[in-house]
């Protein structure tokens, strides 16, 4: 059976990075054509229902992380994990269930839309049962095939949601649309999963909770930390908030992409490294050298072309999300080597330092966000996840590079990156200027120029990325 360890770290995250784009080009489209026939008051209420539906699911998604964890361990009893998988899946909508009718009123209430309480049952079913069953696919190393069914998964969430739209369903149409999607989907999550659920043993159990404990706490902490501001905006300001918000989210997700699929493998891969005793040190290294080769790029380019870039693709009614922008990228970049070392130390079994890095991070971003939500309006909320994000980059380093010291933190191709970002927006700033960008044409010719100049001068000045590609394009000859 393939394991994390003997899959190409490099042509999983080719792979899974190559299936985040698609994705987002599917996403992307629809959430401009959401955006724009919603408005930002529904097309906000179904963000602000989903923000509670994922911070509701990661009792869910914390099981799945040790159970990840465990099945990519040597020896791990693999249908017994994915038993235990199935039976708290079942139980924890059940008890959602009985939270919803208690809490319908003021569901109903807060997202401003009747039918919260039905979709909100309706989407969290559907999550708990894909998101762990991803993670599985994940622990054998099938990170491409992994991103690639979310892709699939994608693609059908579009088309349903249109039509459940433009049928008049509104907001409740991308709910239900997002749940079949999400339904149909995962039968090829099985098919990757290729094990037979078993009832657990209570040792199997009791290994599962002393790592899920943490990874529960983890999942429901980190959450709340990315959803936060969508969540206070929502309290605080109106749903519109939560919209303009949400369409300037949208724009930064790219930055991550290489990020998340690089570290979903390399999670998996020193779990399984580490458990046997071997060296790690090298993959994180790398991993962190390329994590943010896409954020640096879109940082720059956010910064200048923020307000052609929000009007152009979302229309006027969302030019407020235009302040949020950079700040939001600025906020990925942190993000994209934060992440990576989050994932490392899961991987070395110190979930418990996770835990307490979030717990201290959502306590700043709580406190500085509502305190400069109220100063500054929406603004204020991003500036506060910037500063808790570097509070969390900060924190993760030091216990990464004190549990792993050959761990490079800041290599030569970061700096690379940057420079290449700055000869792209010393190209850009002028070129927008003379364009006078007002449609979509214009815009994606800058963009298209900005993308052109930042290749072609990383390639000419990082030797590390062109050996890079040399291997990752070697490797995917040698499995074809």
């Amino acid at each position: 059976m393939t394991d994390a360890s003997s899959v190409s770290l490099g042509g999983e995250t080719v792979k899974a990075t190559a299936a985040k784009f698609t994705m987002a080009i599917v996403g992307f489209v629809g959430t401009i054509v959401f955006a724009r026939i919603l408005g930002p008051t529904a097309f906000g209420g179904f963000y602000l229902l989903f923000a509670l539906v994922k911070l509701g699911d990661r009792a869910v998604v914390g099981w799945g992380v040790a159970v990840k964890k465990r099945y990519s361990e040597t020896g791990a009893p693999k249908g017994e994990l994915l038993g235990s998988q199935l039976a708290f899946t079942v139980g924890w909508v059940c008890l959602s269930l009985v939270a919803v009718v208690v809490a319908a009123p003021w569901l109903t209430a807060y997202t401003g839309l009747s039918s919260a309480p039905v979709l909100f049952v309706v989407l969290m079913a559907a999550v708990a049962l894909y998101e762990p069953l991803d993670s599985v696919v994940q622990a054998r190393g099938l990170v491409g095939a992994s991103m690639w069914t979310d892709t699939l998964r994608s693609l059908l969430t579009f088309p349903l949601q249109l039509g459940l739209v433009l049928l008049g369903l509104g907001a409740a149409g991308m709910a239900y649309g997002l749940a079949a999607a999400t339904v149909l989907s995962v039968p090829v999550l099985w098919y990757f999963v290729s094990t037979a659920p078993v009832v657990p043993s209570r040792e199997t159990l009791a290994d599962l909770w002393s790592y899920a404990r943490y990874s529960s706490l983890n999942s429901l902490l980190g959450t709340a930390y990315d959803r936060f501001d969508v969540l206070v905006l929502g309290w605080l300001l109106a749903p519109a908030a939560a919209g303009n918000y949400e369409v300037a989210f949208k724009l930064t997700l790219p930055a991550t992409f290489v990020m998340l699929a690089a570290s979903s493998g390399l999670m998996a891969r020193v779990s399984h490294r580490h458990s046997k005793g071997e060296e790690v040190s090298e993959d994180v290294s790398n991993t962190l050298a390329f994590a943010s080769i896409v954020a640096f790029p879109m940082s720059f380019g956010a910064l200048a072309l923020a307000d052609q870039l929000v009007v152009t693709v979302y229309g006027p009614a969302y030019a407020d999300a235009a302040t949020l922008l950079v700040g939001l990228e600025l906020y990925q970049l942190v993000r994209t080597q934060s992440g990576t070392l989050s994932q490392v130390v899961d991987g070395i079994d110190r979930p418990e330092v996770n835990t307490r890095v979030a717990a201290l991070t959502l306590g700043v971003n709580i406190v500085l966000g509502i305190a400069l939500t109220l100063s500054y309006g929406a603004i204020g909320v991003v500036v506060a996840t910037v500063v808790a994000e570097t509070l969390r980059y900060v924190a993760l380093a030091r216990v990464v590079t004190h549990r792993l010291p050959d761990v490079t933190l800041l290599p030569r191709t970061l700096a690379e990156q940057l420079a290449a970002s700055v000869v792209m927006f010393a190209v850009v700033v002028p070129a927008s200027s003379a364009l006078v960008i007002d449609q979509w044409s214009l815009l994606l010719v800058v963009v298209a120029l900005g993308a052109a100049v930042y290749g072609v001068t990383l390639a000419a000045i990082s030797r590390k990325l062109r050996v890079t590609i040399e291997g990752v394009v070697r490797g995917s000859r040698l499995e074809l």
